[in-house]
């Protein structure tokens, strides 16, 4: 299996990669909530992860810069863990905005209305996406994705 580790900090990575912590890793090094830099890390690795971990910036429009780039990049039947969730209504991490993303954006709202994606699959006013299962517990969540096999069944 390939690993892939994304940081942000090229000083953190030099330092790790001297020390031998990184042996076995493909790193990526660049901010989590620009898409230039997530383009580049898909392009670099090619996608199709089974398993992605966001232990990212924490900041909540990183945190959905990443989600809407990369998702689509799980595999069917893959999973996608975000951690640290919990900061996201603190006002230290609310800080950091992109051009699609205001400084107001709450990524653990949008779960709850993910929720309803989930339940009602396209029924009342909600959207029907690939996502199969949603779990979460304190600090963080993990969303799989639909496998082949219920892909098919649309």
């Amino acid at each position: 299996a390939e690993l892939w580790e994304a940081e942000y900090n090229a000083t953190c990575v030099d330092f790790a990669t001297k020390q031998g912590m990184l042996d076995g890793f493909n790193v990526l090094v660049g901010d989590q909530g620009n898409n230039k830099t997530l383009d580049g890390w898909i392009e670099k690795s090619g996608g199709e992860f089974d398993v992605i971990i966001d232990d990212g910036g924490h900041h909540n429009c990183q945190i959905m810069a990443s989600f809407a780039k990369l998702w689509p990049t799980v595999k069917p039947g893959g999973l996608y863990f975000i951690e640290d969730l919990s900061v996201g209504k603190w006002m230290g991490y609310r800080k950091y905005k992109t051009a699609s993303c205001p400084r107001t954006f709450i990524f653990s709202h949008l779960l709850q209305e993910w929720v309803d994606d989930l339940v009602y699959q396209g029924g009342y006013g909600s959207n029907k996406w690939d996502i199969n299962f949603m779990f979460c517990q304190n600090e963080a969540c993990v969303l799989g994705k639909k496998p082949l096999a219920i892909e098919s069944n649309k």
